[in-house]
């Protein structure tokens, strides 16, 4: 289920809930060592770690580090020794570092797995200089992160389908009474609305982003108007919204298309009826009619032979 907040709502959440004021430097006991857990989450963060100059600071890693994988910005001030297959980087600072340079450490792990490295960022404590900073890693594969990525690609694509059906549904007819016939002028005395099954004399070309299972074709016996209506099912990968639609005779007689109606939207997986209205003169709706139906965007089409009116 999607969860939507307005506008004025969610301000109102970020102004009456006031974020906790938080320190630049976390308090923690420098006398001993202290431990960071990196996940893929926090990866991309930069990590703090005290220094001061004289005083050698020991980053140790679970994970053997990349041969060359170690990179100190701004590192003329600090000397570094690297020992990769144990996982172990030492600084030692020399002498205070420029104010304004940057201090960050990247280490790079050799293992393949995500999170595939960290940065630290350094800052100058004369105060509580740190001896000893711990890394225990919880890696994840490549193939992990991409399958999650594909989930939550397609759980976004589907909360966009529940969108768009529940606020945005396609302008067109809406369920209506007797009356509302009559009054339109579809029903007269004598005259009426006739239908016809098509469904056993169409054709669609296979892998088509929908699969037709009902087809009905319409005829208002007092106006110059036919319709088809097809029940259909999303076999695609993708949502699917009618934009357009043709319908061409096999003579090469073009119907013109007053409306164009899909009863909600088309989710991968999911059964709608689209509903194609058309005007016809007497003259014009004999014969068979192909049926061509456009996705929003153009990119797919669906082709339906064989329509014919009753």
């Amino acid at each position: 289920m999607c969860t939507l907040l307005t506008a004025p709502l969610l301000l109102a959440l970020l102004v009456s809930t006031p974020a906790p004021a938080r320190p630049l430097l976390e308090e923690w006991d420098t006398s001993g060592a202290r431990h960071v857990e990196l996940t893929a989450e926090n990866a991309g963060e930069q990590h703090l770690v005290r220094i001061r100059p004289h005083q050698s600071t020991t980053l140790v890693f679970d994970t053997p580090l990349r041969p060359g994988g170690v990179q100190v910005a701004g590192g003329q001030w600090v000397k570094v020794a690297v020992n990769e297959a144990e996982g172990m980087v030492m600084l030692l600072p020399e002498e205070a570092p420029p104010p304004d340079g940057p201090l960050t450490v990247m280490v790079r792990f050799s293992d393949g797995q995500v999170p595939a490295g960290v940065t630290f960022r350094l800052v100058v404590d004369p105060l509580r200089a740190e001896h000893q900073v711990r890394v225990f890693r919880q890696p994840r594969s490549g193939e992990s992160l991409h399958l999650e990525s594909r989930q939550q690609r397609e759980r976004a694509e589907r909360c966009e389908a529940t969108l768009a059906r529940e606020r945005a549904r396609p302008e067109g007819p809406r369920p209506g009474s007797l009356a509302d016939l009559l009054g339109a002028g579809l029903v007269e005395r004598g005259k009426a609305v006739v239908a016809q099954n098509i469904l056993p004399f169409i054709t669609q070309r296979p892998g088509a982003p929908l699969l037709v299972s009902t087809a009905w074709s319409y005829r208002a016996e007092n106006q110059n108007q036919v319709a088809v209506e097809l029940g259909v099912k999303n076999t695609s990968a993708l949502p699917w919204t009618t934009e357009g639609a043709e319908l061409v005779s096999t003579d090469g007689i073009r119907l013109r298309v007053t409306r164009v109606w899909q009863s909600e939207a088309l989710i991968p997986g999911d059964l709608a009826r689209l509903v194609v209205e058309a005007e016809s003169p007497v003259e014009q709706f004999q014969g068979t009619f192909l049926l061509h139906l456009v996705d929003a965007g153009g990119a797919r089409t669906l082709t339906v032979r064989g329509v014919t009116f009753p």
